[in-house]
């Protein structure tokens, strides 16, 4: 990459007032069964910050995930529980930027799967210009995927 850590942590973090990245896609992800999935949908939204602090968040759902007939988010169907969970991943903790191999560390406090609270992962990714990519560990019981994330610019 011709990067050193401390500058290539430096590109990723929110600057200048822009609020970090959004999410333009996670490639479909190849189960078990061997059958591609789409976890998040074909159009999924989401929002990624670094902070100065070395602290982090990032949240990314279905475009598409149902608003609840009740109204309620404690009278949920099952269904509707079902299809929030499955359509929903959000994490917060700190990171660390290793330029030399190139890898994002996170080490999750607490998420919406709480199997992940805790952890250090480790993601290799890359930085072209804008576009920040990286691969997601295959934990939650499927393979592994890509994301890529563009940066906020006017949102």
């Amino acid at each position: 990459m011709g990067f050193d850590t401390a500058s290539v942590t430096e590109r990723i973090r929110a600057n200048g007032g822009e609020p970090g990245w959004h999410l333009e896609l996670i490639s479909p992800t190849v189960v078990k069964s061997g059958s591609p999935v789409e976890i998040l949908g074909i159009h999924p939204e989401g929002q990624l910050v670094f902070g100065d602090d070395g602290r982090y968040t990032l949240i990314a759902v279905r475009s598409n995930l149902p608003k609840l007939a009740s109204g309620d988010r404690l009278s949920a169907s099952a269904d509707e529980t079902e299809q929030i969970v499955q359509g929903s991943v959000a994490h917060f903790g700190t990171y660390v930027v290793d330029a030399t191999t190139p890898t994002i560390e996170f080490h999750i406090r607490k998420g919406a799967f709480p199997n992940w609270d805790g952890e250090t992962q480790a993601r290799p990714f890359v930085i072209e210009g804008d576009r920040l990519t990286y691969i997601t560990p295959g934990s939650f019981g499927y393979g592994a995927s890509t994301a890529i994330w563009q940066r906020d610019k006017n949102r």
